[in-house]
């Protein structure tokens, strides 16, 4: 299974997936241009998305469903009401199929996706876990806090792509209002840095060793400071980075680099 992130960060999230025989999309909130653009930069094509995925509504992660659904005629999975919020939006092609995926498994061709929720304020989100009859890929952004819930789900991954969205002095020192700051370290916000290094802390005890932060906030955390954060968390824990585990971070905008498991 190939793993492609086309962008996460705050501003905009796009996943592209491609097993032996198909490929799906995670998210889509990037232009369909630079979409076209970046799977170029990786030597991939568009031509064999045959699904959409959506974790729920918010503008950083379907800013270019429009498009998208336009342009490559394919259906769209998510929740009931998440797939509601974004008919009302009109962030959906007319004509798409929709499809809603909740306690079913969806399979686009070998690919079998399962959907699971976590805290977050959004209508009704869900989070995606893929698996091409070898191995299992988690996408697991937007969460608003780690509970034992979220451990027992992403258990079985063999590579998790998780949020580490803001550093905690970062976000409290930062020109956010109040109750932009406050809502962002909710419990139906965003994970930490810290936050962050607690789930994989755990999920390494479970046996996950592949991980990849995401949905880093551009304005309230650092590339260097995430993973600075969750080695030296892990560190103090006894696992050590690139031996006990695998660590990476996902670009704002990727510039072609792809993940193999």
């Amino acid at each position: 299974m190939v793993i492609y992130p086309v962008c996460s960060s705050s501003k905009g999230n796009c996943i592209y997936i491609k097993s032996k025989e198909t490929a799906i999309l995670v998210d889509v909130g990037i232009s369909f241009k630079a979409l076209i653009n970046s799977l170029s930069l990786a030597g991939l094509s568009e031509k064999n998305i045959k699904a959409i995925f959506i974790t729920h509504e918010h503008s950083d992660h379907v800013s270019g469903l429009y498009s998208a659904t336009k342009f490559l005629g394919v259906p769209v999975y998510s929740s009931k009401e998440t797939l509601k919020a974004l008919i009302i939006k009109d962030l959906i092609f007319k004509g798409t199929k929709l499809y809603e995926i909740d306690k079913k498994i969806a399979n686009i061709f070998n690919l079998s996706v399962g959907a699971f929720r976590v805290f977050h304020d959004s209508a009704d989100g869900v989070r995606f876990k893929i698996f091409d009859g070898e191995k299992k890929f988690s996408v697991c952004t937007d969460v608003g806090m780690p509970t034992v819930q979220l451990i027992e789900t992403l258990k079985d991954s063999d590579f998790v792509l998780l949020e580490s969205n803001y550093d905690v002095e970062m976000l409290k020192k930062g020109r956010y209002p109040f109750m932009l700051k406050k809502r962002i370290a909710s419990s139906f916000g965003h994970l930490s840095n810290y936050d962050a290094a607690k789930v994989i802390d755990a999920l390494i005890e479970k046996g996950v060793k592949k991980f990849l932060l995401g949905h880093l906030s551009q304005n309230n955390n650092l590339p260097q400071i995430a993973l600075k954060t969750v080695v030296s968390y892990l560190l103090e824990k006894g696992k050590k980075f690139n031996e006990d585990y695998f660590l990476y971070v996902a670009p704002v905008r990727s510039i072609g680099k792809v993940f193999e498991i």
